[in-house]
């Protein structure tokens, strides 16, 4: 379940997504009221109406998924017949990233950006999951937002940043191409 009280992306973040999709972000599935004041996406779910429970059906996506804990019973449901899933305490950065990944590969969204500050779901994404997506390593620690009317920025936050691009199937090698511009300045991006 999303958590009631989270963080909010930084702007610099948000303005590089929408950047890279033409000037427009239409879905933020893990967001509030006050982060989509700076993501401005068209359509967002909140806590209350929970984007891990809901269809993805847009053009592209911007997705930083909450920082807390996914009980079991919290975490979405396999939809695969015969494959055995592990439901245990995760981090609620995996579940969205593994929900994404899904989604993506169904293509109930064209393409996405997922900011993830976990280093080690980052990690466990690429070594265990097998999710190989381009990657930007962020060269400065993402200056996170307060969730709340004020928006101010979080102090002494030293968390790192990691930006996953699900690319589209139409002119997969140019959309590669232009994350890698877009995102090089803020990063390292590996492809």
């Amino acid at each position: 379940m999303l958590a009631k009280k989270d963080f909010v992306s930084p702007p610099k973040l948000v303005a590089a997504a929408a950047s890279l999709f033409g000037g427009e972000i239409t879905l933020d599935p893990a967001s509030s009221e006050h982060a989509n004041s700076i993501v401005q996406a068209e359509k967002y779910f909140d806590w209350r109406n929970n984007g891990l429970k809901q269809e993805w059906k847009s053009k592209n996506i911007y997705l930083y998924p909450p920082r807390d804990v996914s009980l079991k019973s919290e975490q979405p449901k396999s939809d695969l017949l015969f494959t055995k899933i592990s439901y245990f305490k995760k981090s609620n950065q995996r579940v969205w990233l593994e929900t994404a990944y899904k989604k993506w590969l169904k293509r109930e969204f064209n393409e996405g950006i997922i900011l993830l500050t976990s280093s080690e779901v980052a990690l466990i994404s690429m070594q265990k999951i097998g999710i190989d997506l381009p990657m930007c390593i962020l060269k400065e620690h993402p200056r996170l937002l307060e969730d709340n009317k004020k928006l101010k920025p979080i102090k002494h936050s030293k968390v790192f940043g990691f930006v996953f691009y699900m690319p589209p199937i139409q002119d997969y090698q140019t959309r590669i191409h232009d994350f890698h511009r877009q995102y090089s300045d803020l990063g390292r991006v590996y492809l």
